[in-house]
């Protein structure tokens, strides 16, 4: 199982301790672990096997790489809320409830925001436990925090009063309440003057705690390896928390020290142990207290003899080895949890129901629905039409806030198409579409699914808060209000839902549309058909489109050659004739008769395109052409993917899931020659787009090549070769 952890920073403190104790615990359990952090490693904790990654913006931005773990951490509440509609394995790991603490107040309806999704939680305080029991009706994993006792000698018994105090913790952090320790050591000391205060702090001494007592000796950022032997020279220990500390690892290390603790009655001190005699308790807050429970200490062997015995008593049931066991049952646990319940979305595809499918139909659908419910469950209703299913076919398929609808089979989703829309309907939205290529300009080409994701990344970040209610298009993909179905009647057809309700697009958030495979015009081709002919062929015509489109401009006869039954049934009706056969084996009635054969983007789906181009010689007039389209197999997108370790099939492109061959500018070039033909022209298709100078100069490296040629940049070319009369060629 992979698991990453997010921190918000690698500095000294036990929350930070802790998240890389767990790590650790996990990951010599035999999980892969690694920490998303924001800052550099730790120079104070050894990682030993963990992998570290630094992150120095959100974390939303590495949210494609965290899509690859089985579970994310998430370690503080702004987390949560950055990643919950990344489409992630999600976990809210909570050591206190931040808005309980003085200094979070302002963004306490954000934390509460965040604790309310219904995100998994996983915590190491009772406290937090029961205030998510009691607040949001939630059960989070509770993971007892436990320390290495083994680390903290036990200090000898002296016979000698206290007199070395110890107050471990940060001043400016209001939630420790450090000010009270000192100022109730101040007053204790005016009764005790031999009193010595040993403070600790991740920070340095402020001034501000100058004026209320200068410590004897002051320890900053101290690693923890070496908090042990500052306890010992300690005899007592002050941990004054406030109301809200999560679990509070001081006390449990003075403890483990075994000599006297002084705590204050906060639920998380109190949830300790049973019986309350392991320490001195106070009120929170209150010096005087703190000051007359030093006194007592001192005064008082005895009691002193008894806080020792039952403080190392109670530290020795927070071990490692428990903390470990409670730790890797709660990931099993979590590993379990139906996260399709984190966004509060239901996913309903509306699937197309079909008799027959091709290779490529198949593949669409599947990759349809994959990318769809961006791997979480979802539900499929099978329709003739899509496009006539009406709300009261879905009404009874949902019970969540939002509902996630796919009309059409051809989309391809990026991994972040469903964040922006949800952010669109927490803007007063009721219903919300991502944009695509075929009504919407994409701003960066893309060819693989890999760069796909690239560019609606880019898209993103770039229209991100953007919303459109000026597209003329009708939206096939969306996210919907629940209550905003209940309010419609059972005929409103879905796609007609934003006649009905308050909608927009939203350019965020990006789809891919292929469309139907076998209805392509390929109006692209139509500038290679000479003026002047009377008979051409389209092998692999599909529907017929473009033939139908030529017969209009060139108005001459158009034949097609489709091994597609459905497809050439439809063709029929837009051709002159076509023949359902596989173009390898084929026997036409033509000889020596046709203008022009086309092959838009079939080459690379034959097994063997040279046998095929030959064979078509034969129904060639003696200048007759042939005029194809291929794609380029050294596009930089292909080449890119390699290089990251990608290879990826779609199921129309570059890299179609039926092309058997693969070609390049000079194996296109080499195929028609030694099949009989001169190339007359060969043109690329588009305009080289030119890449990021960081990524050319990857490719110029990797392939040791000074200058990277423009073929890299051309998805494809149109070739126009004629018949050669140097048989010998091949």
């Amino acid at each position: 199982m992979k698991i990453a952890y997010l921190l918000e920073n690698t500095s000294l403190c036990g929350g930070v301790k802790v998240v890389f104790e767990h790590a650790q615990m996990l990951s010599e359990h035999g999980f892969s672990v690694t920490i998303f952090a924001k800052g550099e490693p730790p120079l104070w904790y050894d990682l030993r096997n963990l992998k570290f990654l630094s992150v120095w913006r959100d974390f939303a931005d590495v949210a494609d790489a965290l899509h690859s773990f089985d579970l994310v951490i998430a370690t503080f509440y702004q987390q949560v809320l950055e990643l919950k509609h990344a489409s992630l394995k999600l976990i809210h790991f909570s050591q206190g409830y931040e808005a309980d603490y003085p200094f979070w107040k302002e963004k306490k309806n954000d934390i509460e925001k965040a604790y309310r999704l219904p995100v998994p939680k996983l915590t190491i305080s009772r406290n937090v436990a029961k205030v998510v029991q009691e607040r949001f009706s939630q059960s989070p994993c509770y993971v007892p925090q436990g320390i290495d006792v083994r680390s903290f000698p036990v200090k000898e018994d002296t016979i000698h009063p206290v007199q070395k105090v110890i107050i471990v913790g940060t001043w400016e952090n209001e939630i420790k309440g450090i000010p009270d320790a000192v100022r109730g050591f101040s007053l204790a000391k005016k009764t005790l003057p031999d009193l010595f205060l040993i403070r600790v702090s991740t920070l340095p001494l402020s001034e501000e705690e100058k004026t209320v007592y200068t410590p004897d000796e002051y320890h900053t950022a101290v690693n923890p390896a070496d908090m042990a032997s500052i306890y010992l020279r300690a005899d007592l220990a002050v941990i004054p928390s406030h109301e809200g500390e999560g679990f509070g690892l001081p006390a449990i290390e003075a403890m483990a020290c075994g000599f006297p603790v002084i705590l204050t009655k906060i639920h998380s001190f109190l949830g300790l142990g049973i019986a309350k005699d392991y320490a001195y308790f106070v009120s929170p807050s209150s010096p005087n207290e703190i000051a007359e429970a030093i006194i007592q200490v001192h005064q008082r062997p005895d009691l002193a003899a008894t806080l020792r015995k039952r403080a190392r008593e109670v530290a020795e049931g927070f071990s490692l080895k428990r903390t470990k066991e409670h730790l890797i049952s709660a990931i099993s646990k979590l590993s379990r949890h139906d996260f399709s319940r984190v966004q509060d979305i239901d996913y309903i595809y509306i699937e197309r129901e079909q008799k027959e499918a091709a290779t490529e139909e198949r593949l669409l659908v599947e990759l349809s629905k994959e990318t769809f419910c961006l791997g979480y469950p979802y539900k499929t209703i099978a329709a003739e039409d899509p496009f006539h299913v009406s709300v009261g076919d879905i009404r009874n398929h949902t019970d969540t806030p939002y509902l996630a609808i796919s009309l059409d089979n051809t989309v391809f989703f990026s991994k972040s198409w469903i964040r922006p829309l949800t952010e669109a309907l927490e803007q007063g939205f009721d219903l919300a579409s991502p944009v695509s290529p075929d009504f919407f300009e994409i701003d960066m080409p893309y060819y693989t699914p890999l760069t796909f994701n690239d560019a609606a990344e880019r898209m993103t970040k770039k229209h991100h808060g953007q919303y459109r209610q000026d597209i003329p298009a009708r939206p096939y993909v969306f996210l919907v209000r629940k209550n905003c179905l209940d309010a419609l009647p059972d005929i409103t057809l879905l796609y007609d839902l934003p006649k009905h309700v308050k909608s927009t697009f939203v350019p965020a958030s990006v789809v891919h549309r292929f469309g139907d495979y076998y209805a392509m015009k390929r109006d692209d081709i139509l500038p290679y058909i000479p003026y002047g002919s009377k008979k051409i062929l389209d092998a692999g015509c599909a529907k017929g489109l473009l033939g139908e489109a030529i017969k209009k401009q060139r108005e001459c006869e158009v034949y097609g050659i489709e091994i597609n039954k459905i497809a050439a049934e439809e063709a029929r009706g837009r051709l002159d004739a076509v023949f359902c056969t596989d173009i390898v084996q084929a026997e036409l009635p033509f000889h020596e008769d046709l203008d022009a054969v086309i092959f838009a983007d079939i080459l690379e789906h034959l097994i063997d395109p040279r046998s095929t181009l030959k064979n078509a010689r034969k129904w060639l007039k003696s200048d007759g052409i042939v005029i194809a389209s291929i794609p380029n197999a050294g596009h930089y997108s292909i080449v890119s993917d390699l290089l990251r370790g990608r290879w990826d099939y779609v199921p129309a492109g570059l890299l179609c899931i039926t092309h058997l061959r693969f070609f390049t500018r000079t194996s296109i070039e080499e195929l028609f020659r030694k099949s009989g033909y001169s190339v007359i022209t060969m043109a690329p298709q588009g305009w080289p787009v030119h890449l990021r100078e960081d990524l050319t100069q990857m490719l110029s490296a990797f392939l040791n090549v000074k200058n990277i040629g423009e073929d890299v940049f051309i998805p494809g070319y149109y070739v126009v070769a004629q018949k050669s009369s140097d048989h010998k060629s091949f």
